[in-house]
Formats: C-alpha cells, sequence, structure tokens
C-alpha cells in the first residue's frame, strides 16, 4: 500500500476505447482504497459533502473502498476539495492528468539532455549478451557480434538497445558481478561510440549500472524496481540517469512458481506507487522513471493476458509504460507450445494491443518485424496516416 494507505483508481471508460469518442465531460467511475474502514467512511462523507456523484458506495473487499461515479469535470475539483488528505489529493490530481494524456513524454538523461518523443511509441531493441537467456542466449556472446547487431537494429529502426549481461528466464540464477560486468561493458561501451540511438543496461546491480553509465549508457532498465541492491537508488540519482522500475513478484528464480493475486491491476498500481516514492526519495526524479508491469515476471498467462487488456488502468500513475511481451511463454502457451523463434506474429499481436491500450515503449527481439507492426498501430493509437478523401 502507498503512503498514506490510499490507492487511487479510475476504473472506467477505457480512453482507449475507440469506438467512443474521449472528449470531456466524461462520467468516469473511480474508486480509492482505504487503510480502514473507518477512513473509508470519512472519505465517502467528505465526497458527498463537496460533490454530487451518480453514485457512491463503500466496499469491503480485499481492502475497504470507496467508489463512485463523477463526470469528469467535477473531478477535477477533487484535488483541491482533498487537499488535506495530502498524499491522495497527489494521487487524483496525477490520475486524472495522466488519464487524459494522450502522448508527449520527456526523460531527463544526464545533465541538460533530455529525450523527448510524442505521437510515437518508441521501440526498444533487446541485445542479450548472455548463454542462458530464453529466446538467443548464446548468440552474442562475442563483443564483435554485439555491436552487428546493435547496428542492425539501429538500421532497422530501434529507437534504443537495451544491453544486457544476467538472464531473468524464468529459474535463472544470479551472475556474479565481475561476470556480468566483463559482458556487458566492452558491448555498451562500443555501442555508445558507433550508434546514434541511445543505449540502456538491463541490470539490478548498482556497480554494474554505474560502469555501464561511465561507458556510454543512457538508462538503467532495472527489474527489481530497486529491490535487490540498496544502492541503486542513490547511484542512479547520483548519475542523474532515468530508470525503468519494472513489476515482478519474488526472484526469477522463484517467480513462476504459483503466482496468486488477488487483484492484479490493484497491486501493480500500489506497488508502483510505492517504488516511485521510493526512488524519490533517493534523490531520482519522477521526470526520470518508465514503469513496466513484468508482462512474464511472476505472473500465469491469465495475468499477463489481463495485465495487456487493462494497460491503461496505468496511466493514473502519469509516467511512460513499457511492455515487453517479445517472444514469451504465454505467447508459446496461446500457440499451443511454439518455440520462441516461431512467435514472431503472437508477439505482433501482443505488441498492437500494448500500444493500443496505453504503452509507450515497447522492448522486443524483432526490431525489422515490430517497427512496421509498430508504424501500423501508432497509426490507429493516433488517428493518422491517411487523409480522407
Amino acid at each position: 500500500m502507498p503512503r498514506g494507505g490510499y490507492s487511487f483508481r479510475i476504473l472506467s471508460p477505457d480512453p482507449f476505447d475507440f469506438s467512443q469518442p474521449f472528449a470531456s465531460p466524461l462520467e468516469l467511475a473511480l474508486a480509492v482504497e482505504c487503510p480502514t474502514k473507518s477512513k473509508a467512511i470519512q472519505l465517502m462523507e467528505k465526497i458527498l459533502q463537496a460533490t454530487r456523484p451518480r453514485q457512491i458506495r463503500l466496499v469491503n473487499g480485499f481492502a475497504p473502498s470507496v467508489s463512485w461515479t463523477l463526470p469528469y469535470s467535477q473531478a477535477l475539483r477533487l484535488p483541491k476539495v482533498l487537499a488535506s488528505w495530502g498524499d491522495l489529493s497527489f494521487q487524483i490530481n496525477q490520475g486524472l492528468k495522466g488519464y487524459v494524456r494522450q502522448s508527449g513524454w520527456e526523460l531527463k538523461v544526464g545533465g541538460a539532455r533530455r529525450f523527448r518523443w510524442s505521437g510515437k511509441t518508441q521501440l526498444m531493441g533487446i541485445l542479450n549478451v548472455t548463454p542462458d537467456s530464453f529466446s538467443d542466449g548464446g548468440r552474442y556472446l562475442d563483443p564483435a557480434l554485439a555491436v552487428d547487431r546493435a547496428l542492425q537494429m539501429q538500421e532497422e529502426g530501434a529507437d534504443w538497445i537495451d544491453v544486457g549481461g544476467e538472464s531473468s528466464r524464468p529459474g535463472s540464477k544470479p551472475v556474479p558481478l565481475s561476470e556480468e560486468k566483463k559482458r556487458v561493458l566492452p558491448v555498451i561501451k562500443a555501442c555508445a561510440k558507433v550508434l546514434r540511438i541511445p543505449v540502456s543496461v538491463d541490470t539490478t546491480k548498482s556497480k554494474v549500472g554505474e560502469a555501464a553509465v561511465g561507458a556510454g549508457a543512457r538508462m538503467v532498465n532495472d527489474i527489481s524496481a530497486l529491490r535487490f541492491d540498496p544502492r541503486m537508488g542513490l547511484t542512479l540519482a547520483r548519475l542523474k540517469v532515468p530508470v525503468v522500475l519494472m513489476h515482478m513478484r519474488g526472484k526469477p528464480k522463484t517467480m513462476q512458481k504459483k503466482p496468486v493475486y488477488r487483484d492484479i491491476l490493484g497491486e501493480i498500481l500500489g506497488f508502483f506507487r510505492e517504488r516511485v516514492h521510493y526512488a524519490e526519495k533517493c534523490g531520482v526524479g519522477a521526470d526520470r522513471i518508465v514503469l513496466d508491469p513484468g508482462f512474464g515476471f511472476g505472473k500465469t498467462p491469465w495475468h499477463n493476458l489481463e495485465i495487456t487488456r487493462r494497460l491503461w488502468e496505468l496511466k493514473v500513475l502519469d509516467r511512460p509504460l513499457l511492455m515487453g511481451p517479445s517472444r514469451k511463454s504465454t505467447l508459446g502457451v496461446l500457440l499451443g507450445g511454439a518455440p520462441p523463434e516461431e512467435r514472431v506474429e503472437a508477439t505482433a499481436a501482443a505488441v498492437t494491443a500494448s500500444i493500443l491500450k496505453g504503452a509507450d515503449l515497447i522492448r522486443v527481439h524483432d526490431v525489422k518485424a515490430m517497427v512496421r507492426v509498430v508504424k501500423i498501430a501508432d497509426a490507429l493509437r493516433y488517428n493518422r496516416g491517411i487523409t480522407e478523401a
């Protein structure tokens, strides 16, 4: 549960339901999970005093909560009405802004440098320099081959290259610090010299992240969301680079052992609020944070599909959302057991669905094919590409 024990959510409508016009005043279904039933009753009374909700009720579920419906124009008053409720007022203000944001992001990538994008999904090419990654392990252990692959992905249309030296496949074991550095640093250093696009490093270790940034990496992709290494947050704050915070239950070695959620989107939302707060306490500004709900990390195939369908619910965090469904085992299950190399079309479908539900960055193996997929999905999402005759 985030600070104060409150968690604000927008339950409907889906802003990416393209069959409906998205314009104010919308009637929103809102909810706030509360730390206690008495706090929920206080909140309900305050809302009733200050607004005229169409419906309002107290829900005694996994956590006591208040749910109500309200036109968007009236919802905009809530942060001021609940100003004395501290973090909840902030959550509502941030959530309403994120809900209506269609595009336009900026990440501070060091000093005064900024990485901006608008109206286009960013595509991150995966470069695993590991012997045991689930899809392409061992193919790019040679730094020369790895750099050639990075150059190829750049020419195919990648916006980022994500270099990883430790497999996070289900059941994988940690790699020693020295070995991970040995794998990634020569590749990152060489890529930084020859690429026009930025490089990120996929690591949970602060010393690897620091060395990688020194070698030219512009972002750290931490699947542990700063949990595995207590020094990572302070290190990133000092380095002034962005970070991807990913949701995962447990660790790669154990994450797929019967993962259970009572409310998967609600739990991911609460996790991110706590992790963003922690990152900010370390000195990492919100304008340096990307969020990844962790498709395939501590989730069943059903969980992964539910995250994809309801990805838009995370927009209330008002941060860029990254999705990485590429060649994942869930796609293999849906295809009746197809191996990773035969999941390209399934990846294309998952990427399209992710973009049409709010993803701002996509992490993939098959860059050339997915660049084409992204172009079509972006044309649908941003309503462009063909002029009406």
